[in-house]
């Protein structure tokens, strides 16, 4: 089922206007900033809350569904500014299991613009395409309607070998759901007999998140002014990350706002380096105790770790 049904000449592109001289130079700068800033530590992982789309729609006197679509191109924007610094995988907060609650209108609205972004990805879109970016879908599909739910699997089957880049789009997601669905797979590994009760701890329900392919999340960011994580990435969030909340509303962020984090994490990165070395520095044995990972592990502890790594590959392989 097409997400839409407008006419093919409705979605042909118009001739756009020359940028200004401001407007050149302006990009000139910001693209300067850029390759300095690569020079640094970037983050690999960085996440957003993209909070503030209806707020905006009633400042501008737009409807809702404006608000959201303008959000959506921000989001394509602030991806090619992460993608040109660096950033490996951007994961971002499209729609709470919660936000169901709203109207129906609006939720209509939103499902359907996922469902034409869905679409546009499955289709390699240019941005896709120039950066090779891998696209998955992390929450509870089923609770989709249809047609953007086989949208969402082809946007992830048809960018599967695509290994430049990650966007986790997370859509419909709570922490919540994705912890409990993370203990469930654990359950259910134990009750298959993949894996045993004793194998279950921190390292294995961290690879079983619907980030557990990915580094660990360095920047979380939300914009609109709330200062709460609304149930987004806490188990993530719990690490060596910086958040930062913004007083900005989500379709005007801009790379200028995007700036001071960036330089807030290569200010602190040496520290965030430290913590994590101390963590990697740790292992753990069948009774959950540490072990320095220097130290000879003996044959029960290299079996177990088999044993579990052969159970999310093959978990993996059905994702």
């Amino acid at each position: 089922m097409s997400c839409t049904n407008e006419p093919s000449s409705a979605r042909q592109k118009v001739h756009e206007v020359p940028p200004s001289l401001f407007s050149r130079a302006k990009n000139f700068v910001q693209d300067s900033l850029i390759r300095l800033l690569r020079s640094g530590p970037v983050p690999k992982h960085v996440a957003f809350i993209m909070d503030g789309n209806r707020r905006y729609a009633k400042k501008v006197g737009v409807k809702a569904g404006v608000g959201h679509v303008m959000g959506s191109s921000k989001l394509e924007e602030t991806l090619e500014w992460c993608l040109n610094l660096g950033v490996r995988v951007v994961t971002v907060y499209a729609f709470s299991i919660e936000n169901f609650k709203r109207p129906q209108q609006e939720v209509d609205v939103l499902m359907d613009l996922a469902c034409k972004k869905f679409e546009e990805f499955s289709e390699n879109s240019e941005i896709v395409e120039k950066y090779s970016i891998r696209v998955r879908v992390l929450g509870d599909l089923s609770l989709l309607p249809p047609h953007v739910r086989e949208a969402a699997m082809r946007a992830e089957t048809s960018t599967r070998h695509n290994h430049r880049a990650v966007l986790n789009i997370c859509c419909p997601y709570t922490a919540r759901h994705e912890m409990a669905h993370s203990i469930g797979l654990a359950v259910q590994g134990v009750r298959e007999g993949h894996i045993q009760q004793s194998d279950i701890d921190e390292p294995l329900l961290n690879n079983l998140m619907g980030t557990g392919e990915d580094s660990d999340l360095d920047v979380l960011v939300r914009t609109s002014g709330e200062k709460r994580l609304s149930d987004f990435l806490l188990w993530q969030v719990s690490g060596s990350c910086q958040v930062h909340f913004l007083d900005v509303l989500w379709p005007e962020f801009t790379f200028w706002n995007m700036l001071p984090i960036l330089l807030s994490y290569q200010a602190n990165y040496p520290q965030l380096h430290l913590d994590r070395t101390r963590l990697s520095m740790k292992s753990w044995d069948e009774r959950g105790a540490p072990v320095s990972v220097t130290s000879d592990l003996d044959q029960r502890a290299m079996v177990r770790q088999d044993r579990v790594n052969s159970y999310i590959e093959l978990l993996r392989k059905h994702m």
